[in-house]
């Protein structure tokens, strides 16, 4: 009985989302987090990325959320999102000998993938490209480097040649331009926005 009233409960959260309502976002972002964000570590096996993948899974969910009216399990739907993200974040990291070895280790998992969430992910991607092009180009620079490439602020700060503190300014300027063209694009409030989009 008691699954079945939180199965319940969890629907109605996700029903009211569906219709724009954001205090019911937040819930299910601090409910779901706490399984989402084991379940996207295994998948990458980095604590940071996790993060980041968790992040964009949430986006995902907001500006898609008018699907959730015909998605009969809303909490399953948010977890092969969240799989799909991962494994296609791993596949354009190919590049690298290390990621290319994860992406044939997942690619048993390979199921939860279908051609729409594929381009979703695409259109997703896109969107974060266009703001991170639209950054000056040393804040671009930066950006990339933590975001894309992993190193830590003061691996940038040494490679090129700049103060801790100058890095991690810059960083926080990045991801505030960021937040507001995300805003600007999907209707997602700066509060969420800044909630979801860590620093």
């Amino acid at each position: 009985m008691l699954t079945e009233y939180a199965y319940s409960e969890d629907n109605a959260l996700f029903l009211q989302i569906a219709g724009g309502d954001e205090a019911s976002y937040t819930q299910v972002f601090h409910l779901y987090t706490p399984r989402l964000l084991p379940f996207i570590y295994k998948i990458t096996r980095d604590e940071h990325l996790a993060r980041e993948m968790l992040q964009e899974t949430f986006l995902r969910l907001w500006i898609k959320r008018e699907d959730l009216l015909k998605v009969e399990r809303p909490g399953s739907w948010l977890f092969r999102i969240a799989a799909n993200i991962c494994l296609t974040y791993l596949r354009t990291q190919a590049t690298h000998h290390r990621l290319q070895n994860k992406v044939e280790e997942k690619q048993a998992a390979n199921k939860y993938s279908s051609a729409v969430e594929v381009l979703e992910s695409k259109e997703m991607d896109r969107l974060i490209q266009k703001a991170v092009a639209a950054l000056p180009a040393r804040r671009q620079e930066i950006y990339r480097l933590s975001r894309e490439q992993g190193l830590s602020h003061q691996q940038i700060a040494d490679q090129l040649d700049l103060s801790l503190s100058t890095v991690k300014n810059q960083l926080g300027f990045s991801i505030k331009f960021i937040q507001e063209y995300l805003h600007n694009a999907t209707g997602l409030s700066l509060a969420i926005l800044s909630a979801l989009f860590l620093r």
